[in-house]
């Protein structure tokens, strides 16, 4: 007996602590997903004003993602543009707008000003590189070409030396390039480019033929295979004469040519030894003295990426704040719709908080809510920015798409502007007190 009463005057053992509470991961977890799905139905009960909400979003992050394309795709075509130059070769000139970024009358005044690049410099430069660089020049005009009763109106007419095929990236399709027999006695022929012979002549080999640059006869003596188009401008209506013709053509009006140099294949020099050696030769032929500036420009294509670079660093420190402006307003009216659907279903987190519902997962609940709605929106401002950039692309020939790192930024933008305007109406519906939520209508 006295065994029993001992027994029965025993401390109750310790009962389990239940699965369901305290922080076990699989409970947290269930949590976050009941006030996900809680979060979408609210959405989805309430579909027009939830599209109303996005729409600020869907706007900011279409112009964010448009901005970066475009900013990407000017740079590579001007990047492109400059490869059009080929591997290492520098072209000198009277002036070139890279050298005068952000100011256009400087670049005006600088080609009014600055002295002709002439025939005899190339000469004098020549004789200072001697067996170190291969340097040739371009000039160019434009005149109507003829042949019979067809006509081409502004065709690029350009002055070029022998040489100039193997200064640029042009490549011959059929017949001859120009030789230094043609360049030394002026002869009147020429090599054109490939619009030019499709248009003359649609259904006939053009070599040989005669057609006219404006009044004066000349010998197609060859075709220069398609470079295609730029920005939707064909590359490829142009006319080549030797340079002494091209004198000949267009008079004695002066005109300053540009001069392309590149190193011969037995002389290592990387473009900055060009770039100097070409910027000694020309102070010395001009005669410049120490301290004054350069009356020329020297562009290489490492200098107009760099210069690409610029422009396009100096637009996204522009256009990217203007971008952001809209999201942070498309943030306040999610904020505000937010505010106002919390006024609106007081009574329904007050029956959530009544049947266990805690206050983080209210709070859980409308930061889904407002983060679900900016990243649908972010997601739909995407769309239409990827569907804008392609028809863009397809109109005008520009190469241009919407890069990974702009579209992964859009997302997050999106995620974020939904956390940031998210937590004050989330912790409004938090703080709600039960009592005085289950009394509101």
């Amino acid at each position: 007996m006295t065994e029993v009463l001992e027994n029965s005057m025993e401390a109750p053992k310790p009962v389990p602590a239940l699965k369901s509470g305290g922080r076990n991961p699989q409970n947290t977890w269930q949590r976050w997903k009941e006030s996900f799905r809680i979060a979408v139905a609210a959405i989805l009960s309430n579909r027009l004003r939830s599209s109303l909400t996005i729409i600020g979003v869907v706007i900011g992050v279409a112009v964010v993602a448009l901005v970066a394309s475009l900013l990407e795709g000017a740079q590579k075509f001007i990047t492109t543009q400059a490869a059009g130059l080929g591997p290492g070769i520098a072209r000198v000139e009277k002036a070139a707008f890279q050298d005068f970024v952000g100011d256009a009358q400087q670049f005006e005044e600088a080609k009014a000003k600055r002295p002709d690049i002439s025939i005899e410099t190339l000469k004098a430069l020549r004789e200072r590189a001697g067996d170190r660089l291969e340097i040739g020049a371009l000039v160019g005009g434009a005149l109507p070409v003829r042949f019979g009763s067809q006509v081409i109106n502004g065709v690029a007419i350009q002055g070029a030396t022998s040489n100039i095929s193997s200064l640029s990236t042009l490549k011959l399709d059929r017949g001859r390039e120009l030789g230094e027999f043609d360049e030394q006695y002026r002869r009147d022929v020429c090599v054109i480019g490939a619009d030019v012979a499709d248009f003359l002549f649609p259904a006939s080999d053009p070599i040989g033929k005669p057609i006219k640059l404006g009044a004066f006869p000349y010998e197609v003596i060859g075709v220069y295979a398609p470079l295609g188009s730029s920005l939707g401008a064909s590359q490829d209506s142009f006319v080549q004469i030797p340079l002494g013709s091209f004198a000949k053509l267009f008079g004695a009006r002066s005109r300053s040519i540009a001069l392309l140099a590149k190193a011969r294949p037995d002389v290592p020099m990387s473009d900055d030894d060009l770039d100097d050696w070409l910027r000694f030769g020309m102070r010395q032929v001009r005669r410049l003295q120490a301290g004054e500036k350069d009356d020329f420009s020297i562009t290489t294509a490492k200098k107009v990426a760099a210069f690409a670079g610029t422009i396009t660093a100096i637009a996204a420190a522009v256009l990217f704040p203007l971008t952001g402006i809209a999201l942070v307003v498309a943030g306040i009216v999610v904020m505000n719709m937010m505010l106002a659907s919390v006024t609106e279903r007081t009574r329904e987190i007050g029956i959530r908080m009544a049947i266990g519902a805690r206050r983080r997962d209210i709070l859980a609940q409308f930061l889904f809510e407002s983060t679900i709605l900016t990243v649908c929106g972010g997601c739909l401002g995407l769309l239409i920015a990827v569907g804008l950039v392609a028809l863009l692309a397809r109109l005008t020939t520009f190469a241009v798409g919407v890069p990974l790192w702009a579209a992964v930024a859009a997302l997050c933008v999106s995620v974020t502007v939904g956390v940031a305007f998210g937590v004050v109406p989330a912790k409004r519906a938090a703080k709600l007190d039960p009592i005085e939520a289950l009394r509101a209508e």
